[in-house]
């Protein structure tokens, strides 16, 4: 679907007593986030007068609330009296506070921004404590990187949450067999998220796929053949139904509006049409840039879709599971039978194969999966679990290791992170365990843990907590 704009309101906050219209403290603020709105991709609705009166604000709140802002950033051009905030605070649950510095270190006081900014904040906390309003403070002015930094995750966690909100997930075949801990309440994660979850029968996409004609088929099954390094597939023909499975995904989601997909590929897709369906799921990611979670994992698409929003790169993150963990030299191996997008890949790039599991112990054999191993890169590491409360934050770094690990999809990942804070692999190992976690990770490329935190925050997920590790057993 088409991703929906956050709309941010400003409004600069004064009396007349100080100095903000001398210094143009709104229309620098307005001209700058001007410029961050073409450059970010969010809509600005800006109240340029001169806001220096309880009635002002509240008139400006009126006018803010009508053009449907989601975040609200109010700046204390200059030295405010409380009673402004009391309405700007009510135009929309999420508000940012803003103060730029003096614009002279000594003499006369000419703004005294800063402290009506803590003095506002202080009366959100304290003044309207039964209100519960969430509220972010900023400082510097628009142009510098130490307000735009923080604001620019503000943006993209924001942005986020609005796209979640009205995310539409299909899921085809229900949960794979056994994975009876990945259930799900519809209602719950609609009420928590927004998301929306659509359920069809697999058979729908198989007979979809069989029905293309031949010539695109074959024209794509040339890209995608040519995408790879090499192409080791024991039946020709398991590459063209996997290719009609890809455009079957593809224009399914074109035609639904679906923002991500949840498929369980096994063992309905080998009984019913004989492939393993992980080549179709990858080049989904890859060329379309739609996630798409194996085995049915509705949690695993919504986190992927959460990571997309967030990255804001075209190719789609990825489902991983954590198959291996090295305490010597602490890594973990992060894999999977053949799903990941091609841009994960190392210089080596990906080759397509026969499906490293499926059918090995028997006479059949089910192609096509993707092997390859990931390049070094910051990644993020998320799950969104329990019906949408509960979220799962860790950053690490992607490294190439003379052992690659196994066939499949695979990286491995160390230098860990839970919650922005540097955490031990047998830490986050406990954390994991020990809480129950589901076994799938979403991974994505690039570090976005502060946004994913800011999400949090804004939405009341809430984030998996550490456990520090023991060698007894300590119950929480």
């Amino acid at each position: 679907m088409a991703k929906a704009k956050l709309r941010v309101g400003y409004v600069g906050t004064s009396i007349a007593s100080y100095f903000a219209t001398e210094y143009h403290q709104r229309e620098r603020a307005i001209t700058g986030l001007e410029a961050l709105a073409e450059a970010w991709g969010f809509e600005l609705v800006a109240i340029a007068d001169e806001i220096m009166s309880v009635e002002a604000a509240e008139q400006a709140a009126e006018r803010l609330r009508a053009a449907h802002i989601d975040f609200l950033l109010v700046q204390t051009a200059g030295c405010s009296i409380g009673e402004q905030i009391l309405p700007l605070a009510r135009v929309v649950p999420r508000i940012g506070l803003w103060a730029t510095p003096e614009p002279h270190r000594d003499g006369d006081i000419k703004l005294h921004s800063f402290v009506s900014m803590s003095h506002f904040a202080s009366i959100l906390v304290q003044t309207l404590a039964s209100e519960h309003i969430p509220f972010k403070w900023f400082y510097g002015h628009v142009e510098t990187e130490e307000f735009q930094r923080p604001f620019g995750v503000t943006v993209r966690a924001l942005a986020a949450a609005k796209n979640m909100a009205q995310a539409r997930i299909g899921w085809f075949g229900g949960l794979a067999p056994g994975f009876i801990n990945m259930r799900f309440d519809t209602e719950r994660l609609r009420a928590k998220l927004g998301v929306e979850v659509v359920a069809h029968e697999l058979s729908e996409l198989i007979e979809r796929a069989k029905g293309y004609d031949s010539a695109p088929v074959a024209q794509t099954a040339r890209e995608i053949s040519s995408a790879a390094r090499t192409v080791r597939v024991s039946e020709s023909a398991a590459f063209d139904r996997v290719t009609r499975l890809y455009l079957a995904l593809r224009d399914t989601a074109r035609e639904q509006g679906y923002d991500a997909l949840a498929v369980s590929c096994w063992s309905e897709f080998q009984e019913a049409y004989r492939i393993a369906p992980c080549m179709a799921y990858s080049w989904m990611g890859s060329e379309d840039g739609i996630a798409v979670s194996c085995e049915g994992d509705v949690y695993g698409a919504i986190s992927m879709y959460l990571l997309n929003l967030l990255t804001g790169a075209h190719g789609s993150s990825t489902l991983l599971d954590m198959a291996v963990i090295d305490t010597i030299n602490p890594a973990a191996l992060m894999w999977h039978c053949g799903v990941s997008p091609r841009h994960f890949a190392n210089k080596d790039g990906i080759q397509w194969v026969d499906h490293v599991t499926l059918g090995r112990k028997s006479p059949n054999v089910y192609g096509v999966a993707g092997d390859q191993v990931f390049a070094a890169n910051p990644a993020t590491i998320s799950y969104i679990s329990r019906s949408g409360d509960q979220l799962l934050v860790v950053g690490a770094d992607i490294v190439e290791r003379e052992n690659p690990g196994y066939a499949g999809t695979r990286g491995w990942f160390t230098n860990f992170t839970l919650n922005h804070e540097p955490t031990s692999l047998h830490d986050l190992v406990h954390t994991l365990t020990s809480g129950g976690h589901p076994h799938h990770y979403a991974v994505g490329i690039g570090n976005v843990t502060g946004e994913l935190v800011e999400f949090a925050s804004w939405t009341g997920v809430q984030r998996i907590a550490k456990r520090t590790y023991t060698d007894y057993l300590e119950l929480p």
